[in-house]
């Protein structure tokens, strides 16, 4: 999928997610094109930088109870 950018000189390209995280790398990106608009560098908040988080943990963790240990259990 290719994203609509607009660069530091003002030139409009379009680049694939790679190309879009190293140009914001180096600083060369002006704005880019989200599904939900356009985002302003240095303006709007990017993905991964929004610090760390002090809220409770919501990640599901694949865990087995002890049925299905005994269930599964190579032991026979």
């Amino acid at each position: 999928m290719l994203i609509p950018v607009v660069l530091s000189g003002g030139k409009e390209e379009l680049v694939n997610k790679d190309d879009l995280q190293f140009l914001i790398d180096i600083q060369q990106v002006m704005l880019f094109k989200r599904s939900d608009g356009w985002v302003v560098l240095g303006q709007d908040k990017l993905r991964g930088q929004g610090g760390p988080y002090h809220g409770e943990e919501q990640r599901q963790h694949e865990e087995f109870s002890l049925v299905q240990d005994e269930l599964f259990s190579l032991d026979g």
